[in-house]
């Protein structure tokens, strides 16, 4: 399984620019809402947030990824943003994050769901990807970057 099977162009933005959890969350999920118009905005929404509550979502390293399972959602649905300044998300390293994934899965997957965040967060977890990405221009880069990466180190 690969991050590269489930991230489009059209979920990656280069740079975000909300200011703080909520906004960035919400610039996030609009790309995942416009590619699966049939996800529910509200229980998406809902279900991030509530994730949020429990323990942030900001591993370390920069990197945050917030996520939910809900109930109208079919198959994982990714977006990924670089931020357009550091943001302070309450990391567990306590430094902010420059990089966020955004990940809903269907309700009824729990296993896949724990797969596909220990492959994106052992992902972004690497020096190098994180330096490449924060390089990155455009979506098409994120994208090219992600694959070149994943080709080289997860076959």
């Amino acid at each position: 399984m690969r991050i590269t099977d489930f991230l489009k162009k059209e979920c990656v933005k280069v740079y975000l620019q909300g200011t703080n959890k909520k906004e960035i969350i919400n610039e996030l999920l609009e790309l995942i809402l416009r590619d699966n118009p049939a996800i529910n905005r509200e229980e998406a929404s809902r279900g991030v947030f509530k994730r949020e509550k429990i323990e942030s979502t900001a591993i370390g390293r920069g990197v945050a990824i917030p996520h939910a399972r809900i109930e109208s959602c079919n198959d994982i649905c990714v977006a990924f943003g670089l931020l357009a300044a550091d943001v302070d998300l309450n990391s567990l390293d306590s430094m902010p994050v420059k990089l966020v994934f955004l990940i809903l899965f269907p309700k009824d997957k729990l296993n896949l769901q724990l797969r596909f965040l220990a492959r994106a967060a052992r992902l972004l977890q690497h020096g190098s990807l994180h330096d490449a990405l924060m390089e990155c221009k455009n979506s098409k880069a994120v994208l090219e970057t992600f694959k070149n990466y994943e080709d080289k180190h997860f076959h």
